[in-house]
This record gives structure tokens, sequence and C-alpha cells, in this order.
């Protein structure tokens, strides 16, 4: 049977597809499960009701099985993990971690002493990991794994790696957005473009997808058009009031990190009631070590407006309208790459608990005001969709621009030359960029190519970090160039010219495309009449030039 893992900055979902009934039940893992309930954003497109998980609601309140992505250290080196951590009491405690995602997807792997012991963010995330697939059985399945729509390799590598390590089986990867589509199944019709929205407690992805044949099977092949994504979420939410209560309540940083975690828990629990109807939720926590209690009311009109305030580490944004930016940068790739208009979406899916956020849903229905918008399933939707990929051929898009360095002799300054534009289906057919070659210098009989890849996505700075159980005040200044990246930083001088080159002739031609596995390809030739040059790749294979569609670096 195959079977599927969503792991959230918040809540982790497991599904698993039963051949016999041609149908996907989320598990419930004992005591790692908690059902989570909560309110839709009122809409055309929902109703009271059982969430499609299985789960019952009265009132308009629905349902969804979901393990706390929460993992606590105990005496023993002792494991809980989930819902046992809240029931035992232990969120709030140091030895627990939270958040464990979005610090490895940021890098943070700053060790805390845990019962004489150091263990990182990392360590934490692969043990919540195989605490998870250890309950639900641990292999003999096929694992359908799902990726947020702005990862990078090393956050692919290292989530494939920590599966790997507690599960027996095969193993395979699936992009948030596309298994988002599978999971509204019941919504989907064939050849038709959708906008899924997917924003958790750490990351916001925007996708456009057009389906393709739907056959007559469960699965759902498609066509990502176009990605654009943020590093925000629920948890730079909880941050921002938090904020909120310290400015209100004249609290230092020492204030804050003494009344600890619990103070954070507190308020992302108003967060979520306020977005759930409620008008006013007030914030009690005791200070033990100052004998003061901190107390303060959190509105729904205060919430509104934390929203709606423009704040310098979104770019001088507000959160509402970065994400209304965000599903404008993925409308705007759609119709410059394939002529894909707003008017052909027909219907929008939401999913990540920060989906159910105070006006949330109202920002995309302004933005989409005549085809339905759905956030009846945001916690489920994208395990349950995993499940019901079957390995078909989905043709996925890049969501960064890849380029090549070169040098501008009028500017006497390195520019990037973009090869592979964001946007792009792949694999591709034939190299989609052609240039030229030269060397630097007279002589030259070692040439290079550095391939940098270039996105958009913000990551605004952290004002709070967990420190066990304080909270700690941190100020991380924004780098400008944190958005380009190099690819090939160790393997660069590796074409071999033989004669040597003449400065500035055009000497090499080379160009550029992706394989089925997300390779940047080459192609190469050396436009000189009997050479013997060559190209000496990382693995040390040597090819005699020219080449074709040679898969030298990972994107």
């Amino acid at each position: 049977m195959t079977m599927a893992l969503d792991f959230g900055t918040c809540n982790t979902v497991l599904a698993r597809w039963n051949p016999a009934t041609r149908r996907v039940a989320t598990l419930r893992l004992a005591d790692l499960t908690k059902v989570y309930r909560y309110r839709p954003p009122g809409g055309q497109t929902l109703s009271p009701g059982p969430s499609p998980g299985g789960g019952g609601g009265k009132e308009g309140m629905w349902a969804s099985a979901v393990v706390p992505s929460l993992i606590h250290y105990g005496e023993g080196n002792t494991l809980r993990t989930g819902a046992q951590v809240e029931n035992a009491g232990l969120a709030s405690h140091r030895g627990t971690f939270r958040w464990a995602k979005l610090d490895v997807l940021r890098g943070n792997d700053r060790a805390r002493r845990i019962n004489g012991s150091l263990v990182t963010p990392r360590q934490a995330a692969e043990d919540l990991i195989g605490e998870v697939l250890l309950a639900a059985g641990g292999g003999g399945e096929d694992l359908v794994v799902t990726l947020p729509v702005e990862s990078y390799d090393p956050y692919v590598d290292w989530l494939q790696a920590a599966v790997l390590k507690s599960f027996r089986g095969t193993v395979r990867m699936l992009d948030e957005a596309t298994a988002c589509i599978l999971g509204y199944d019941t919504h989907v019709r064939e050849g038709q473009v959708y906008a899924v929205f997917d924003f958790g407690g750490g990351t916001l992805d925007v996708s456009l997808v057009k389906t393709r044949d739907l056959g007559s099977g469960e699965t759902r092949p498609c066509e990502v058009l176009a990605r654009a994504g943020e590093e925000i979420g629920g948890s730079l939410v909880d941050q921002w009031l938090l904020r909120e209560l310290q400015q209100a309540q004249s609290l230092s940083d020492q204030d804050v990190a003494d009344v600890g975690t619990a103070l954070l828990h507190a308020i992302e629990d108003a967060k979520v009631r306020l977005s759930g109807g409620e008008e006013c939720v007030e914030v009690t926590q005791f200070n033990d070590l100052t004998a003061r209690l901190v107390s303060h009311d959190f509105t729904a009109a205060g919430l509104r407006r934390t929203l709606d305030a423009d704040r310098p580490e979104l770019r001088g944004s507000s959160l509402n309208r970065l994400v209304a930016r965000t599903v404008e940068r993925a409308l705007e790739t759609a119709q410059e790459k394939y002529g894909t208009r707003k008017s052909e979406v027909r219907a929008v899916f939401m999913a990540g608990g920060s989906s159910l956020l105070l006006g949330v849903a109202g920002v995309l229905r302004n933005l989409f005001p005549d085809c339905p918008v759905h956030c009846e399933d945001p916690f489920e939707a994208i395990a349950r969709g995993a499940c019901r990929y079957a390995g078909e051929d989905i043709n996925l898009a890049l969501v960064h621009d890849y380029c090549v360095r070169s040098w501008d002799p009028e500017r006497k300054d390195y520019v990037l030359v973009p090869v592979i534009p964001k946007g792009t289906r792949y694999p591709t057919e034939k190299a989609l960029k052609t240039l030229y070659v030269k060397a630097a210098c007279e002589g030259a009989n070692t040439l290079g190519l550095v391939v940098v890849e270039r996105s958009a996505m913000l990551r605004p700075e952290t004002v709070y970090e967990m420190d066990g159980g304080a909270l700690k005040a941190v100020a991380v200044q924004r780098r400008e160039d944190q958005s380009l990246r190099d690819l090939n930083p160790g393997d660069r001088e590796f074409i071999h010219a033989d004669p040597a080159c003449t400065l500035g002739e055009r000497r090499f031609v080379a160009g550029f495309g992706v394989d089925a596995n997300k390779r940047l390809t080459l192609s190469l030739k050396d436009l000189t009449p009997g050479n013997r040059s060559y190209v000496q790749l990382g693995s040390g294979e040597r090819l005699e030039l020219p080449i074709r569609e040679v898969p030298f670096v990972k994107l």
C-alpha cells in the first residue's frame, strides 16, 4: 500500500491508500494524534459538516487528525511526540522542540543541552519524523513525502535522508502544490487551471496548476504552470502579536524570556480563536520569577490591524498585501510563459493552518471574485492528495531563475546571464539557451562556468527564538544577496581547452537544458578545428568534446 507524509512546521499528517476500497484514510496514531477542530472562513463553497478526513462538527465546526510537530526529550532519553507532549503538559518545557522544520529550512542548527547531551533542531526534526513513521508501521510500503514549493536542495536531501533512516520501503518526493490539487480531487475537472494557496506555519507557496487527462483512476496528473513563494507563515504573526503584548505591558526582553514559551503558545491560541470568529481573547501568564501577572486582551479588530500594518521586514509591505503580491507574481509568470490569464482560473484551493488566518480568505476572494475559494480541508488535503499520487509523469516547473556569471567589459563587473528562466517545465526537450564561452585572458587553457540560482523569495528577520522553555530576543539582519546561491562553488574550472585560447575569440558554444532529475544539462562544442578539448567533471569523469546534454549541476 501507499502511504504519504506531510511534515509541517506546526502539524504533521500521515495518510494511507487502501487499494481494496480505493479510498484514502488519514491515519490516527494512537496518542500521537490530536483532532484539531476549526471553523473554515465563510463562503459559497463552505457548509457545516464533517471534514473530508472523516471528522464531524457542529455549528459549522470541522475536524482534522494531525500530529503536532513537537518532540520532547525526557530523562533517560525517553521521547514524547505530537499530542503526547501536549497531553503531558510539556509543550513549553525546555526539553521540547517546536518549529524544528522552520529551523532546518533556515539553516538554524544551534544545539541545546538537554539532560547532559547536545541536541540540535536538525536531530530533533529527524527524531520527530522517525517516531511518526515508527508509529505508522515503519515501512514495507511505498511512501510519498511532500515538499514546499520553495525547497532548496539541502532541505530536500536532508528530508529524504531523514525519512530513509526510519522507513523501509520506496520513497518518492512530491511538491505540496500538486499534492493539494490531488487532495481536493472532487472539485477538479480535466484540462482546467486552478490556483493552490498553501500557507503554513513557516512558508507561503502559491502555484497555478493545469490538470491533464484525468483518466479513470484516482490519480490526477497535472502541470504546474507557475509558482511563487515567501518564507512567511503563522509563526511570524505570533511574534508580531508577542511584540504587541510586550509593548502594551512595557515588558523587557528578560520579562518575556522569564515567562517562557507558554506565553507564545497562549498567543497562538488567541490568534486561532480570533480567526475562528471570537471578538476578544484574554491572554494571561504568571511570571514566577517576578510574581507579576502578564495580562492582555487581543481583539479581532487588533488582529486585522496587525495583518494590515506595513512592516520593514516585509519590504515595507503588510502581510495581506504581500500575500496578494505573491499570488499576483504567480499569475504574471503563468501569463508571460504560457499566456494563461487570471480569468481562466476555475477554483482556488487553500491548504495549511494559516489559510484560516483572519482575512486571508477574503484577500483571495477579492483577487478571484468569479471563482470558488475552497478551504474545507486545509490540514489534510496535501497528505491525502500525495496518497493518490501513483508516480505518473507529472510535468513540473522550476521556481527560480538559473544563470551563468559572465564578465561585462563595459561595466567592468560580473553580470548574471539567465540560461533557464523560472517557470520552465522540465524535463526540457532541447537546449533552451545557447551562448558563447570566451577566455578571460590570453593563452588560457582552463575555463569555468559559475551557475547561480536566483530567487525572489523573502526571508524576514527573526525577532524571537525559542531557547528551551524561554523566549530569546534575537536581531537577525537580512542580507541583500541572500536570493543568490552558487550551485557549483567547488567545481567551476572544468572546461579544458587544447590548443590554448586566444583572448576575445568565441571559442566554445554552450547549450543548457534540464533533465527529468532536475539537473542542469550542458551541451558544449569547441569551434576550433582539430581541437583536443575536453571537460573534467567533479566526479572525475573526463569527456572529449563535443558533448550533448550532460548533467553537471543539480538544481
